[in-house]
């Protein structure tokens, strides 16, 4: 029965959250002037071992242009903790999901077959705390870019990494 309130619930939130969805504007640079490495619709993920958490990413540039539209969905990871009461102490709770925005990237720079860029900063879903991204990755072929990420805070936020690919979709297929 859980399933299905939870199906419930996604049917009526999502297609809400989708009309207030805009992909976002993010100016490019690039070293050689051409950005023509990035024409196209490109889709993929991400995700950390050390966090648990994994994502979407997806962009698309229509021809060589200064601007791409980007998006980077976060999935935070599962939270489960113990509810201890007499007649059930081993009772395991999950925390219940909560609907993310799209994180915003800041710019990608574009050089010598890899890229570079910047998240705006964001509020970490588990400490509630300002933190920032960086990435790079380089083109492992015409139509796969791989890297890593590193997320860094302020406080007692510890740095952590993760990995994260994209691939270039077939012409004519669409995006989200």
């Amino acid at each position: 029965m859980r399933n299905l309130e939870r199906a419930i619930v996604l049917a009526l939130v999502l297609p809400v959250a989708a009309c207030t969805w805009r992909r976002t504007p993010v100016p490019l640079l690039s070293d050689s002037g051409s950005t023509a490495l990035l024409v196209g619709s490109w889709a993929g993920d991400y995700s950390s071992a050390e966090t648990g958490r994994s994502g979407n990413i997806s962009f698309e540039l229509a021809s060589e242009k200064d601007t791409a539209y980007c998006d980077v969905v976060m999935i935070p990871k599962i939270q489960t903790f113990r509810v201890a009461t007499q007649e059930h102490p081993e009772v395991r709770m999950v925390r219940p999901e909560t609907l993310t925005e799209p994180l915003r990237i800041r710019f990608i720079r574009l050089g010598e077959g890899r890229l570079t860029g910047r998240l705006d900063p964001y509020t970490d879903p588990e400490c509630g705390c300002q933190v920032s991204t960086t990435f790079e990755g380089r083109f492992t072929n015409d139509n796969v870019i791989e890297g890593t990420y590193v997320t860094k805070g302020d406080g007692v936020y510890q740095t952590t990494s993760g990995r994260w690919k994209v691939q270039r979709e077939a012409a004519g297929a669409t995006t989200p």
